[in-house]
């Protein structure tokens, strides 16, 4: 990164792009990551969807049907666990000797964590994109023109959602030395934002204590976004939902660009 004469901030791209498509490859070479990950959504996606088969979801005070109500939810945790997974796979890097690597070489840390924050946001993308895939492909949602649509629309939805949980765990990641911590990470942090997402069970059913505690999860109203695009209903109004996680997105990047200039390259 540079300024430039007019004072502006020029960042070597190819640099960045560099660190992205690395943690796209590693993430592709990985085939027992890539299973693992396509297979707990898809187990996820059928074992709620049938489960809560009996069940009537009602959203903004429309019902609307099980299965596309189950398939909103479990295609906004697939963005969910791989966003905070993959910010922690700075750990690695910090284990096997390549951060510091990056660190002592010419590239700016602003621009390593760019690159590492859209590879790792854009592994989790393509996570939310296979979930839905195979919803579709099961009938979670009708088939129909405005579908392709909706499908497009939400892309961009998945991308800000994204990159604000890899700030989450550049953030993680940057205070840990080594992954004995982990467990912690994923009972007190993971899990709570999961289950009060209200991916699984609607905001209207809950009661008020505990409707306040999911409002103030971000991933909730990754949800709503996701739930509004796909099946045209929610409970808070889109504009709402898409500036929270769109701010969630920004302070998250910019509090995981002050902890990874703090990293020693020892």
């Amino acid at each position: 990164m540079s300024i430039s004469k007019s004072g502006k901030l020029n960042f070597h791209w190819a640099a960045i792009w560099v660190i992205a498509k690395r943690e796209l490859l590693q993430f592709w070479r990985s085939k027992t990551r890539v299973i693992s990950s396509i297979a707990q959504g898809f187990m996820l996606l059928i074992i709620f969807t049938f489960g809560f088969s009996s069940f009537r979801f009602d959203v903004g005070g429309t019902e609307i049907p099980t299965q596309a109500f189950i398939a909103t939810g479990m295609i906004t945790l697939a963005i969910l666990f791989g966003g905070i997974f993959g910010g922690l796979s700075l750990i690695r890097d910090k284990l096997f000797g390549f951060l510091k690597e990056m660190l002592v070489s010419p590239i700016k840390r602003s621009e390593i964590m760019i690159g590492k924050t859209l590879g790792v946001g854009l592994q989790s993308v393509i996570g939310g994109i296979i979930i839905m895939l195979i919803s579709i492909s099961i009938g979670s949602f009708p088939l129909e023109l405005f579908l392709i649509i909706r499908v497009i629309l939400v892309i961009p939805v998945f991308l800000i959602l994204s990159i604000g949980l890899v700030g989450i765990g550049l953030v993680i990641a940057s205070k840990m030395s080594d992954f004995q911590g982990f467990g912690l990470v994923q009972t007190f942090l993971i899990m709570p934002m999961m289950w009060l997402s209200g991916a699984i069970f609607p905001w209207s059913s809950v009661p008020v204590p505990m409707q306040v505690i999911m409002a103030i999860n971000p991933v909730f109203y990754g949800v709503e976004a996701v739930r509004f695009i796909l099946t045209g209903v929610a409970n808070i109004p889109i504009y709402v939902s898409l500036l929270v996680i769109s701010v969630f997105s920004a302070i998250l990047i910019y509090l995981g660009g002050r902890s990874f200039t703090k990293i020693e390259a020892s």
